[in-house]
This record gives structure tokens, C-alpha cells and sequence, in this order.
């Protein structure tokens, strides 16, 4: 537990030269009513907030997360295990009209920021062509999810967007984007860096490394058990979304180009074990021919990519074609595996985090000891330097919180913690500077915020928290 604690610090190393550390927070949670490792304690050097959650929930650390960042307008979520690289840039000034959500392009490491072992990097290929395929999808309607490692909201809307989500503990970060685009929000992308994310360093069987989130430590397990669960059930979620909602308007039209294909490559999965023995047996070799095909499509889209567009960002990646292979076959077997084990899971009401008694006493909970306006707005006149412990002990007692200013957001995933930053978005010129803690990177005063207690109301309108008064703040004119 020790170890995996410390993995944070790298986060942390990243983050506090982009943001002040009063604008982090750190969202620890499991099922335990006080923290089960030193979080904590790897935060305090940082003086970031930190929030101790007793639900054991990557989806409830978000919700709580949204909340405890409640004087900001937008949110930055990431996972713990990403690193953001000094020139990331904050692009605040994208969510306008009905772009509610901006992904970022993603690459996979190894430990330390290393090219990671053959596994590792075969997932830096995928992932990257994976981001470029979103931006496309972003530009002509809307990406259907960003990805859950890393991705900018604004808060407002996030807020509204929990109520749509149907509460499932996996593929959330699918389902953050389907309840999104029901909402009449668009998600963009930004591809101007690759944030890296450690990801499983074996297909089978591991070799034993430390990750943060959820911390599987190899590919079967990270897709066989979370990422495809949804896969199936997913077709009839994407089919409701193509004939039932227009809420994008004409970006609509872009949009569900992507969802059918979502759900085309779903039918191929399950269709694969009949179609091609079949094929095999009445014109192998038409399927010979056609095997051939599709690989040589596949290869020619990865050489343009990693030539071209990859090589003039200095990303290039290495060819991992059997591995592209295996993953086709574990897609495949766990489209059936889920549907055996829908019946067990579905068999459990799943309720909607914001209808969860739980979840919404936690946050009743962290704001009982920050109803004191007057005192609060005293601590809040070093914001820039200070952050807050705030700890839920239990939901049966009163909350445990110590406070010494007010910031950003980065949340939990899992048993241990994943990473969410909140972020202020800047109406004059675009996003400000949002830059490293020290005060001699501001131009002009500090940030001032006046913080306002409002009781969180699950029958608000929309679904939506009560978004609380702040003051008006002056940043400098530093570009991110």
C-alpha cells in the first residue's frame, strides 16, 4: 500500500508546475472509513488539498471531487498514474457554445517515463492512433468519450452530467460520453501533447511493477474484466443514442458516424466465431484474400501515422502487429464472457451516483465544516500557497476537516487514487496563466475567491449542483 502511495508523486511533480496547489485536490477512497496508506502524508509537501472518500469508487471520488472544486468553472480530471508534460496547455478557451468536454491525446510508458517493455509500447501505438481517430471524430460532430485517463469539463455541465450516468463502476468513462452527448454537450479533442499514462506491462502475466488506479497489471485483465464489460450492452446504449437523440443538432450527423462504427465493430466481435469458420470451410481462400486486405489497410493507415504525423512530433512508435492480433481474440471472448455475466451483475440495482444516499452524504458531510463564510474567506487570503485536508471518517459521524485554502481538483480512482484537476476559465483573453505555484509567476494580484455554502439539492434542475457565488479574479496576462 506504501509503495503504490508514493506513486502519486510523480503526478504531483507534474502538475505544480502547471497549477498552484491550492487548486489541486487529491480524492483517496476505499470501502474503510479512515485512509488505507499514506496518501496523505506523500500530498502534505505539496500543500495540495487532499480528500479522503470511505466509498471505494472511482465514480464517487469524481462526484465528490466535481463538488469540493465547486468556486471553479471548469475541471481538469486525471487518473494518478499520468504525468502532464511542462508545456501542457489548459485550452479552457475551447469549451464554448455546446463543447462541454475536451479529451487529450494519450501515450503509454513505463515506469519512470520509460519506453516500457514490447507490451507497453505496442499500447503506445494503439493509444496514439486512438487519440487521432477522436480528434477527427471531435471536428466533425463529436468524439464519443474521452478518454477516462485525462479530460477537461466544465464543471457546471459535469455536474448535470453525473445525473445522466447510469452509475456502472466500469467503462464510466464511456458512459461519461454517451451521457454527455444526450446532454447536448460536444467533445472535442487536444493534440498538441501526448500526456503519458503507465500503462500493463504484459498481456498474460506481469512482471510484477507497480500502477496506480485500479492497478492491473496486465492487458487480458484491464480488458477483459473492465474495459469490454460493456461492450455488448454498450450496442443497445449506442443504438437508443442514434434514433433517439438529436441534441447536437447538425453535429449530430458527424457524431453517429463514430457511434455506428462503435457498435458495427461490436457486431463483427460476436459474429467472428461463426463467420469465419464458416468462410474457412466454404472460400478460404476469399478469406485468405480478405485477411490480407484488411491487414495491408491496417499497416498502410499505421505507416502514414507513425511516418509522418508521429515522426514531426517526435513520437514515432515501433509496428506491434501480433500483438494487434491478440487483442482482436480477447475483444472477441470477452464479448461472451460479459454476456454470461450480465445476469449476476445486473441482477444488483446500479443507482445513479447522484441518487446514491452515500455518495451525496459524503459531500453533505465535507460541507458541514465549511459553513462558515466569514472564516473561510480569512483562510482563503493565501490561497495560492496553502490547500486543505479534508477527511470523511464515516457517514455515520460528522465530517474531520482542516482547512487552510482552497484550489484545484485531481481525484481518486479505485482503492487508491487517480487524478482530476479543476481549472478557472478566463472570459477576457482566452485561459490566463495557469502556472507554477511559485507568486513571482503571476503578473498582478492573486486570485481571490469568495467561497459560498449552498446545500446540495439532488432535485435541482437539470441534475445539476447549485453553482455557488465567487469573486471576480484577476489573473495576469502570462499565455498557458
Amino acid at each position: 500500500m506504501l509503495q503504490v502511495a508514493g506513486l502519486i508523486a510523480a503526478t504531483l511533480d507534474s502538475a505544480i508546475k502547471i497549477f498552484p496547489p491550492s487548486h489541486i485536490f487529491v480524492v483517496a477512497n476505499g470501502n474503510s472509513p479512515t485512509p488505507l496508506d499514506n496518501t496523505e502524508e506523500v500530498c502534505a509537501p505539496y500543500s495540495v488539498n487532499h480528500i479522503w472518500s470511505p466509498i471505494g469508487c472511482k465514480l464517487v471520488a469524481q462526484f465528490v471531487g466535481c463538488y469540493a472544486a465547486k468556486e471553479f468553472k471548469d475541471i481538469l480530471m486525471i487518473d494518478d498514474d499520468c504525468k502532464l508534460p511542462p508545456n501542457f496547455p489548459v485550452v479552457g478557451d475551447r469549451l464554448t457554445g455546446n463543447v462541454k468536454s475536451i479529451g487529450y491525446t494519450i501515450k503509454s510508458t513505463g515506469p519512470n517515463s520509460s519506453l516500457g517493455t514490447l507490451c507497453q509500447q505496442a499500447q503506445d501505438l494503439e493509444y496514439k492512433i486512438s487519440g487521432l481517430q477522436r480528434l477527427f471524430a471531435g471536428a466533425i460532430g463529436s468524439a464519443t468519450f474521452p478518454r477516462g485517463a485525462i479530460s477537461l469539463w466544465d464543471r457546471e455541465f459535469l455536474a448535470s452530467v453525473f445525473y445522466g450516468h447510469p452509475g456502472f463502476s466500469v467503462s464510466e468513462d464511456w458512459f461519461f460520453g454517451d451521457s454527455c452527448r444526450k446532454l447536448g454537450g460536444r467533445i472535442k479533442m487536444c493534440s498538441s501533447v501526448f500526456v503519458e499514462t503507465e500503462t500493463p506491462d504484459a498481456i498474460f502475466k506481469s512482471s510484477g511493477s507497480e500502477r496506480g488506479g485500479f492497478g492491473e497489471m496486465t492487458l487480458f485483465k484491464q480488458r477483459f474484466m473492465r474495459w469490454n464489460f460493456f461492450f455488448v450492452n454498450g450496442m443497445w446504449y449506442n443504438m437508443a443514442y442514434i434514433f433517439r437523440n438529436w441534441s447536437l443538432g447538425w453535429w449530430e450527423l458527424g457524431a453517429k458516424l463514430f457511434v455506428f462504427q462503435e457498435a458495427y465493430e461490436t457486431l463483427l466481435y460476436l459474429l467472428a466465431p461463426f463467420v469465419l469458420p464458416v468462410a474457412a470451410l466454404i472460400r478460404p481462400q476469399f478469406l485468405g484474400i480478405l485477411t490480407g486486405v484488411t491487414i495491408a489497410i491496417y499497416l498502410v493507415n499505421v505507416i502514414i501515422f507513425n511516418e509522418i504525423h508521429l515522426r514531426l512530433k517526435r513520437e514515432r512508435v515501433t509496428y506491434k502487429m501480433p500483438y494487434k492480433m491478440i487483442l482482436a481474440f480477447i475483444n472477441i471472448v470477452s464479448c461472451y464472457w460479459s454476456i454470461f455475466k450480465y445476469a449476476r451483475y445486473f441482477a444488483k440495482r446500479h443507482l445513479k451516483v447522484a441518487e446514491d444516499e452515500k455518495a451525496v452524504e459524503v459531500i453533505l458531510r465535507l460541507e458541514e465544516e465549511i459553513d462558515d463564510n466569514a472564516e473561510l474567506d480569512k483562510r482563503l487570503s493565501d490561497a495560492c500557497l496553502q490547500g486543505r485536508r479534508m477527511t470523511v471518517t464515516a457517514l455515520s459521524t460528522r465530517t474531520s476537516v482542516t482547512s487552510k485554502g482552497r484550489g484545484q481538483s485531481i481525484m481518486s480512482t479505485g482503492k487508491t487514487r487517480g487524478m482530476s484537476i479543476g481549472t478557472h476559465s478566463f472570459p477576457r483573453n482566452g485561459p490566463e496563466i495557469i502556472g507554477s505555484h511559485q507568486p513571482q509567476h503571476f503578473s498582478g494580484p492573486r486570485p481571490s475567491v469568495q467561497f459560498v455554502d449552498s446545500p446540495f439539492n439532488p432535485a435541482s434542475a437539470h441534475g445539476s449542483l447549485k453553482t455557488p457565488a465567487w469573486s471576480d479574479i484577476n489573473w495576469g496576462h502570462n499565455a498557458v
